[in-house]
């Protein structure tokens, strides 16, 4: 098949399923739209596939998406592919359904469809637009599709399809203790948090959490993720862990060479952190659950069809900090139920969360729609 991908093309998503579907022979045409310019790292993508990157054409705020659209519509008309799928409602989701193109299939992330729309009355007409023109809408969280047909989408075009794991790559293996040394961790039990330093993930809640735990579990180290980041939240985080006196319990890590890493750092944590204030099915969670680390995250519906309170893995409260230093310390405290909960999570990975299903669905889907499928 010739397909045209629409997205950001430094998101490690994105360039996950590119090398998916490269892999199986298409042709391939990534479109990229990103607000954001951000370098592409060496090798972030497969030799072969053809990036027109549109914002290193043209950025002017306020009319960038405009122009991209009437952009990705010409080069769309010139190569003819056979399919076109974005990445995203917002941004390369405008730009693909400006395209006109036909098959047109438009995944939804999470607050493209679970915060902009309900902030903005703009963002909120052009997802209804979107969502009407595409073809089919794929979702990567039952509540996502939910938001689809609440805001127009029809019914029958709407999917849940999870992205799921490389179970290969991530999967339980005994942690590296190289790793733990070469970020000066002590000996005391590893608390990882997921997500990156923004505000939608609630850095600051964990902040608090941290010397919560701390007067309780003293030995406790504490590991974020610092790739992506808001700069003022970063400071706020770092004031607010300097205040408690924990700088020695906190390392920060900074982007890491490849998905080997990620999982390395993943077995080194004895519990994994996320607590977003609304998100899809974040794929890190998975990542944590396929490697067997029992993980605490926010009470949102998206995380409850993975995570069963009690039974592999706790959900607190958005933003509460006490409840989220109880689960943390209850799980340091008990290590069988540390590998009970680590357990559990990994048979819904293995039943579910495998990544080939969720391709093999994605391609079963492009069939169906080029073969005229309604």
């Amino acid at each position: 098949m010739r397909l045209c991908y629409v997205a950001n093309p430094t998101s490690i998503h994105t360039q996950r399923w590119i090398r998916a579907f490269a892999a199986q022979g298409h042709e391939l045409t990534l479109i990229g739209v990103s607000p954001t310019r951000k370098a592409l790292a060496p090798g972030a993508l497969p030799a072969g596939i053809r990036l027109i990157d549109l914002g290193a054409r043209f950025d002017v705020r306020g009319v960038r998406y405009a122009l991209w659209g009437l952009m990705a519509r010409r080069i769309v008309r010139s190569l003819q592919f056979d399919l076109v799928h974005a990445h995203q409602v917002a941004g390369p989701g405008w730009v693909a359904a400006a395209t006109g193109m036909h098959p047109l299939v438009v995944t939804a992330w999470g607050s493209d469809l679970l915060v902009g729309p309900q902030r903005s009355r703009v963002q909120r007409w052009l997802a209804r637009w979107v969502l009407h023109s595409a073809d089919r809408v794929t979702c990567v969280s039952q509540e996502l599709a939910e938001a689809a047909r609440a805001l127009g989408a029809p019914p029958e075009r709407v999917r849940v399809t999870y992205w799921g794991v490389d179970t290969d790559l991530f999967r339980p293996a005994p942690p590296k203790p190289e790793l733990r040394q070469a970020l000066h961790l002590g000996s005391g039990p590893i608390v990882l948090n997921l997500r990156a330093l923004w505000s939608i993930y609630n850095p600051l809640t964990f902040a608090e959490a941290i010397g919560l735990v701390r007067a309780q579990v003293p030995e406790a180290q504490f590991v974020v993720r610092t790739h992506v980041h808001d700069a003022r939240l970063l400071a706020e985080f770092q004031a607010a862990v300097q205040r408690q006196g924990a700088e020695s319990a906190v390392t920060a890590v900074g982007a890491l060479p490849d998905e080997q890493a990620i999982a390395d750092l993943y077995r080194l944590a004895d519990v994994a952190v996320s607590i977003p204030s609304s998100d899809g099915t974040p794929v890190s969670v998975l990542e944590a659950m396929a490697c067997g680390i029992p993980v605490i995250a926010t009470e949102l519906p998206s995380l409850r069809e993975w995570i069963t309170d009690g039974e592999n893995g706790y959900l607190v409260p958005v933003r509460d900090a006490p409840a989220l230093a109880a689960a943390v310390i209850r799980l340091l405290r008990e290590p069988e139920r540390r590998e009970t909960f680590g357990q559990r999570s990994l048979e819904r990975i293995r039943a579910r969360g495998d990544r080939r299903r969720a391709l093999q669905e994605a391609e079963a889907l492009y069939h169906e729609l080029l073969s005229g499928g309604q």
